[in-house]
């Protein structure tokens, strides 16, 4: 599976519109019927540049929600687990637009950091919970380093967004894979008709772009970049309270 991951060509050809694409906005513009989010946003939507789209992780319907409120296409990188089988693997490469990546480390899933680079180098957006955890505790705290490094290394801003008033009463079932994704389609489900959500989106963070070979100055980019995407996140949900 890695090396038809890594292949240029195959990763070209994600993005494009495919029966598969159209499908999955179909099936978005549906939901999107059902539900009502505010933004509050000083960005113009839907997005006119590529972004690394960050956000807070609360269930399922996030990945849903952002698409249908920021209106563009997000490649969501996820963990490579859900890749393991033929079914899940299509579903999540050709529908669900889902580049696979290290849990435990993201950085050292070499094809999916190419694919990642090859989608924002091409103007494409992609979408990262920099926790790389589910989040129901309130702001964001510590990240981890993906989103930077992609940022640095391509000279792309972050958009930091910050997503409140989903339904997330039903516990996330993770004890095996089948289970959590049942919990996952059923916190979609369970935001039907629900027309409380919001998403405030920050200022977005620009990285000052620096060669890979540079180490030490590359990484206090990074750490400059994480720095600054934690205090916007700060900003945005403390400064935005609703009246």
């Amino acid at each position: 599976m890695r090396r038809r991951i890594g292949k240029g060509r195959h990763t070209l050809n994600r993005l494009r519109v495919t029966f598969w694409t159209r499908l999955k906005q179909a099936a978005l513009t549906v939901y999107g019927l059902s539900i009502r989010v505010k933004v509050v946003s000083r960005v113009g939507l839907p997005l006119c540049r590529g972004f690394i789209v960050t956000a807070n992780h609360l269930n399922g319907a996030d990945s849903v929600v952002l698409q249908i409120a920021l209106r563009t296409r997000l490649f969501f990188a996820a963990s490579a687990r859900w890749f393991r089988t033929g079914l899940s693997r299509f579903v999540m490469w050709h529908i669900c637009d889902a580049v696979p990546v290290q849990n435990d480390d993201p950085l050292s899933s070499t094809p999916g950091l190419r694919h990642c680079l090859t989608v924002l180098r091409s103007g494409a957006s992609i979408g990262i919970y920099p926790e790389g955890a589910y989040n129901r505790g309130g702001p964001l705290e510590c990240i981890r380093d993906g989103a930077a490094y992609l940022a640095v290394r391509t000279g792309t801003p972050i958009l930091p967004v910050y997503i409140r008033n989903l339904r997330y009463e039903r516990r996330v079932d993770d004890s095996t894979q089948p289970r959590e994704c049942w919990t996952g389609f059923l916190s979609v489900a369970d935001n039907l008709f629900n027309t409380r959500i919001e998403l405030l989106v920050g200022e977005p963070v620009e990285p000052e772009r620096v060669l890979p070979g540079t180490a030490a100055e590359f990484r206090t980019e990074v750490e400059r970049v994480n720095d600054r995407l934690l205090a916007e996140y700060r900003r945005i949900v403390f400064g935005n309270r609703p009246a």
